[in-house]
């Protein structure tokens, strides 16, 4: 009867701690999340606009070739430059561009012709006669660009002056291009 008595008080024992140990420490209370704000980072870097100013950080978004990529608000133009553009609305749509014609490059080229395809559509051309600053603006051919998909702008210019050293060519300097109705 001894041992049926210390028995039962054993697990009367391990009940009884099992059944108060949780009392006996501290549960946490709830806790609610931490209070949520936007980071407001602005517009998705990889949303391309219509236009494109070269001096705007997001510049290199929309240069695919033969552009230069130091920051500044004109960049060389080189071999063939290429520039992709996203726009909303097609209707009455034209291609616009800022460049510049620099002496020391007119100097052995001469009068400049830049000519422009959208899509691989020939736009037109503009001849430079002189050095300095140009504004090119044509409309795009109906049909040419689909609304709210990729839009690949071309350009060209000949002559390119090419440096005797190591055969780089320079075109123009662009300031701006895109698209505007």
């Amino acid at each position: 009867m001894l041992y049926s008595q210390f028995v039962w008080r054993a697990i009367s024992l391990v009940m009884a701690v099992s059944v108060l140990a949780p009392a006996c420490g501290r549960q946490p209370g709830p806790v609610p999340p931490p209070p949520q704000q936007s980071l407001a980072l602005g517009p998705d870097p990889a949303l391309l606009g219509s236009f494109v100013r070269m001096d705007d950080p997001a510049a290199v978004d929309y240069i695919v070739a033969d552009i230069g990529r130091e920051p500044g608000f004109q960049r060389w133009a080189f071999r063939h430059p290429e520039l992709k553009f996203r726009v909303k609305d097609a209707a009455g749509l034209k291609f616009t561009m800022e460049i510049a014609i620099p002496e020391v490059t007119f100097r052995y080229t001469g009068p400049v012709t830049i000519s422009a395809a959208v899509n691989g559509k020939g736009i037109g051309a503009m001849r430079c006669g002189h050095a300095g600053d140009y504004r090119f603006e044509r409309p795009v051919p109906a049909g040419a660009v689909d609304p709210d998909r990729t839009v690949v702008v071309t350009l060209d210019a000949e002559p390119r002056w090419t440096s005797p050293s190591d055969g780089a060519q320079l075109s123009f300097l662009l300031r701006s291009a895109g698209f505007t109705q």
